[in-house]
């Protein structure tokens, strides 16, 4: 009895509480966990437009040919000074039913899923993957997946010109 006591004792100390349990990990996710490169592990975070444009915008995306040029594709141009307006409640060249950055709304943000961030279950409404595959193209891993939780905080604060 006294053993039973001390067994029940011990239990009710070992509290176990949903509020304890990690963020979600998303294993279908396009990206690279824990990344190489210091701007990976200076993304932890960031949740700045300003951030977000010079550490991956401007490395990732808009130098060359793809979202640099005069002629960007997907008509998406993310150049300093260009991204926010090309990005935020701007309808996708792709799909013209869906909006490339909707503030506060992951699910309902084209890009995320351009990025590879979710499936194309999980989008809002649900649909299929990007025509012309996911972004950044030449990259097999994608970002790493500090700068997409970067990107996600952006938007979930607003997706604000900061």
């Amino acid at each position: 009895m006294v053993r039973l006591l001390l067994l029940a004792s011990l239990l009710v100390g070992c509290r176990f509480s949903l509020e304890d349990e990690p963020e979600p990990v998303f294993v279908d996710r396009n990206c690279t966990p824990n990344g190489p490169g210091a701007t990976c592990a200076a993304a932890a975070g960031k949740a700045e437009l300003s951030w977000i444009q010079t550490n991956v915008f401007d490395i990732n995306c808009g130098s060359g040919s793809c979202h640099g040029a005069a002629l960007p594709e997907g008509g998406v141009d993310l150049r300093p000074g260009q991204s926010f307006q090309n990005l935020v409640n701007a309808n996708s060249v792709l799909e013209s039913s869906r909006k490339l950055v909707v503030p506060g709304n992951l699910e309902a943000s084209y890009l995320m899923l351009m990025l590879g961030d979710y499936t194309p279950d999980m989008a809002e409404p649900a649909g299929v993957a990007p025509p012309g595959g996911y972004m950044p193209k030449g990259v097999p891993d994608g970002l790493c997946c500090q700068k997409l939780d970067a990107i996600q905080r952006w938007i979930m604060a607003g997706a604000m010109n900061n």
